[in-house]
């Protein structure tokens, strides 16, 4: 007679970890992962923060919001016993609108704390007088704000990763031993441009008909290694190319490590 003896699914998954993992390397798999020190994330956001400086900000726009993605966990090759490149990213918006807001309170506060005054002397007359003059001056404020608004301009920084694109010669918006920025198709008054820095795969991209940021198969030595960058600038066509001209790259590369 045939037995059949059922096996709890925890076990099954246990014996399924084991075979995957290949004999003598039944729980390699766990130790894998690694979490970050406090310390190590820093090393990587101070970097972030370094490419961000060295873009700047676009003339007539102010900082709206920020925001980072900052790794925790390293994971390591069980093989090679080196670590997977840390992958990391920064988002900054820039615009006018928190401009103008900005100032709309600013003159409001002005001319609440000068109605108090003219009101606890009983100049009523005063009173009325600066109440039109606040109204004049805010709509000259609301005019200005109208005549001087700018889309929004939006930047990206990434690590170690390999987006890959195709060079098209027309596109090259400038590129330097290490660096080359591309930029996309223009829509809506809009556009993209791609700032790509890895000092070894980009060493001469004039010989080159495609961006690939490679990757050392076994791993490298170092959890906050940064192999390669890449800056992506996307907001209207006058204002934005003019500015990615500007970046700072010797800052930018110098954000990357050398040794793998």
């Amino acid at each position: 007679m045939l037995r059949v003896r059922l096996v709890p699914a925890a076990a099954l998954l246990i014996v399924t970890t084991w075979v995957a993992a290949g004999p003598g390397r039944g729980w390699a798999r766990a130790q894998d992962e690694q979490s970050l020190t406090r310390d190590e994330v820093s090393v990587i956001k101070k970097k972030l923060v370094a490419v961000l400086e060295a873009l700047g900000q676009p003339a007539g726009y102010s900082l709206e919001h920020e925001d980072f993605n900052l790794p925790t966990e390293a994971y390591k090759n069980s093989g090679t016993g080196k670590f997977s490149l840390t992958g990391a990213s920064a988002n900054r918006r820039f615009g006018t609108e928190k401009k103008t807001e900005e100032e709309s309170k600013d003159l409001q506060k002005e001319y609440q704390k000068k109605i108090a005054e003219a009101q606890a002397k009983g100049d009523y007359a005063e009173m009325s007088r600066i109440a039109m003059e606040m109204q004049q001056k805010s709509g000259q404020m609301q005019l200005k704000a109208t005549e001087g608004h700018k889309d929004p301009v939006q930047v990206s920084v990434s690590f170690n990763s390999n987006p890959g694109a195709v060079i098209d010669p027309d596109m090259v918006v400038f590129e330097r031993p290490g660096v080359i920025a591309l930029k996309s198709g223009v829509e809506n008054g809009s556009e993209r441009i791609a700032v790509y820095c890895d000092p070894v795969s980009l060493k001469d991209t004039k010989q080159m008909s495609r961006v690939e940021m490679k990757q050392p198969e076994g791993g490298v030595a170092k959890k906050t290694l940064v192999l390669n960058v890449t800056i992506e600038v996307t907001g209207p066509t006058a204002g934005i190319e003019p500015w990615v001209k500007l970046v700072d790259v010797k800052k930018v590369l110098a954000q990357i490590d050398s040794g793998k």
